[in-house]
């Protein structure tokens, strides 16, 4: 057999198992892969409900989403494909301090578990204020939010808010920021005192309401979706 006649014979046996080999590698890289992540305190070790979660890199710490933990403390992200590069997994809540993990590029599924200790401080992920759709699932709501001037104070920016519930709350927090920054939770009245950032016109006033209480050593809450409502300071 002369050298051509070689040359072709080895072509005519890898051509086949060559293209087989393309075609694994395409439909590999091609594969959808999510990233589930799980919150906890680090003290009690219960799940944490709606910690801000975002996924990306280090240039862009949300650059494959942000959303808010559902009761049972997760987020997922789906269809990521394969990411060549690694990813950055940030976790905060108000109350705790947040935490950074830097991950190994994404080839396949994969859970990742994150443990928040109770403080502040710490780098942040500016999710939404509204968790997933499955942290309400209890079906408590803010249905009604109704504010008006506090007269007794003689204070333009001295509100009182009023808060109609779709069940049992103890617990309520309000804040002119959307994912309540600064806010904490109070104790739940037929009519709260607030007072209104500085200067006239119109505010906007998100509320948000649980239901919240310590067995054994744990806390349960069940936490409504954010609400808001406007307000013209005179």
């Amino acid at each position: 057999m002369n050298n051509k006649s070689r040359y072709l014979w080895i072509i005519f046996l890898t051509g086949p198992v060559l293209a087989a080999f393309s075609a694994s590698v395409f439909s590999f890289s091609g594969e959808s892969h999510w990233l589930e992540v799980r919150v906890f305190s680090k003290q009690s070790d219960r799940a944490v409900s709606g910690a801000a979660v975002c996924l990306g890199t280090t240039a862009r710490p949300d650059q494959f989403g942000a959303a808010r933990s559902n009761e049972d403390g997760v987020v997922r992200f789906e269809n990521l494909g394969q990411k060549p590069m690694p990813l950055l997994a940030t976790v905060s809540r108000q109350g705790f301090q947040g935490r950074k993990q830097l991950l190994e590029p994404l080839n396949q599924s994969r859970v990742l578990v994150m443990k928040i200790a109770s403080g502040g401080g710490g780098p942040e992920c500016n999710a939404a204020a509204e968790p997933l759709d499955n942290t309400t699932s209890s079906g408590l709501t803010v249905d009604r939010i109704d504010i008006s001037a506090d007269s007794a104070t003689g204070e333009s920016g001295n509100v009182l808010i009023s808060v109609a519930a779709s069940g049992p709350v103890n617990q309520i927090r309000i804040s002119e920021q959307a994912d309540f920054a600064g806010a904490s939770w109070q104790a739940y009245q037929p009519a709260v005192a607030h007072t209104l950032s500085q200067g006239k016109g119109l505010k906007q006033v998100h509320v948000q309401v649980r239901r919240f209480s310590e067995v054994d050593g744990a806390s349960i809450e069940v936490v409504s979706a954010p609400k808001k409502a406007r307000h013209r300071v005179q």
